[in-house]
């Protein structure tokens, strides 16, 4: 369930490719985003390693908070979410991971509803959601690893890039609805990992070794492209919430009052509250 942290937060929801995003090592864009929103935004990590979009459609509703409910303590709002699935949905016949591709579609969209369907018991329409395509794999990488693993290949580039696509042409769809739309204002935004990464391959600037530390899970410049991609995101469409400009939480220590410290240590809902 939300917390109550008296922070609004940035959730990160996805396999583990999210999961692992707060490895400083390899520059986890999870990490990368903790450490811009320090003092602003909680950044929380909801990444599930193996998972696909037929278990996320049962867990994103327990991480947002309740449309309509009466607590006595302030609920901490779900500023953004980032949903990353794909990459095992991807998996190939017969693997348990394997989601047809009209279903992991359905999936997509049914979690966008949790959110931005006003009916939903978790609406929240100053929800904003970005969706991230899976990346691409290196095949003769993955496949090595498998081997050493005693397991058969799972995973083909060409039905990843199937899925990167629908993942695609699912958040376009929504972005063309963003202003006129059944449900009114959808704040929603893709990332098209794959293209800009084969992009990049074809082009020589990068390989798929400097993306992929093991052929499918991100390496430093992986994490760092989701990370630029993210923040063009917000500096672009969401200036108020570029870290650069957004008011930290509590004053500076030098701007305490010492002898009642009490209403400027006031955070978030409980400030507000205070101030009305």
């Amino acid at each position: 369930m939300i917390q109550q942290t008296g922070y609004d937060q940035f959730l990160l929801f996805g396999d583990s490719i999210t999961q692992y995003t707060y490895n400083v090592n390899g520059r986890g864009f999870g990490a990368q985003l903790s450490d811009q929103y320090q003092r602003r935004l909680d950044v929380l990590n909801r990444g599930f390693s193996g998972y696909t979009t037929e278990q996320a459609i049962h867990l994103l509703p327990q991480f947002l908070p309740q449309a309509k409910c009466s607590h006595a303590l302030p609920q901490s709002k779900v500023q953004f979410l980032t949903i990353f699935f794909g990459a095992n949905d991807a998996c190939i016949s017969p693997s348990p991971q394997h989601v047809e591709l009209t279903e992991y579609e359905r999936n997509l969209r049914t979690m966008i509803d949790f959110v931005h369907n006003p009916r939903s018991k978790t609406y929240s329409p100053e929800t904003k959601i970005i969706l991230i395509c899976p990346p691409p794999i290196d095949g003769p990488r993955w496949e090595a690893r498998r081997i050493e693993q005693g397991k058969e290949m799972d995973r083909n580039e060409t039905v990843t890039q199937q899925y990167a696509e629908r993942c695609l042409a699912v958040g376009k769809e929504y972005q063309s609805k963003n202003s006129l739309c059944e449900h009114g204002n959808q704040q929603v935004d893709v990332i098209d990992t794959w293209g800009l990464m084969m992009k990049n391959v074809q082009s020589g600037k990068f390989t798929l070794v400097d993306y992929l530390r093991d052929g499918l899970h991100l390496a430093a410049e992986g994490n760092n492209l989701i990370y630029q991609q993210i923040m063009g995101i917000i500096k672009a469409r969401y200036p108020e919430w570029d870290p650069a400009t957004m008011e930290m939480h509590g004053p500076l220590w030098t701007k305490l009052d010492k002898e009642h410290p009490e209403t400027d240590l006031l955070i978030g809902d409980n400030k507000r509250k205070q101030l009305k």
